[in-house]
């Protein structure tokens, strides 16, 4: 890695989305800060139960 790539990538989102680029990330060798603004990793999809993004109702339930 160059020095400039010895910089952290900031991951916003410690839910499945956040967390699996933050694995990926991880397993290229590149230094991850994760940032989430909940109590813990995925606080919504743990309060919601689900999280809708961009598939249809019937797959998120």
């Amino acid at each position: 890695m160059s020095e400039q790539n010895d910089l952290p990538v900031a991951v916003i989102g410690g839910g499945p989305v956040g967390l699996a680029a933050a694995v990926h990330l991880l397993e290229q060798g590149v230094p991850v800060k994760l940032y989430e603004a909940g109590t813990a990793v995925a606080s919504n999809l743990r309060d919601w139960g689900h999280v809708r993004v961009f598939s249809p109702w019937r797959y998120c339930v």
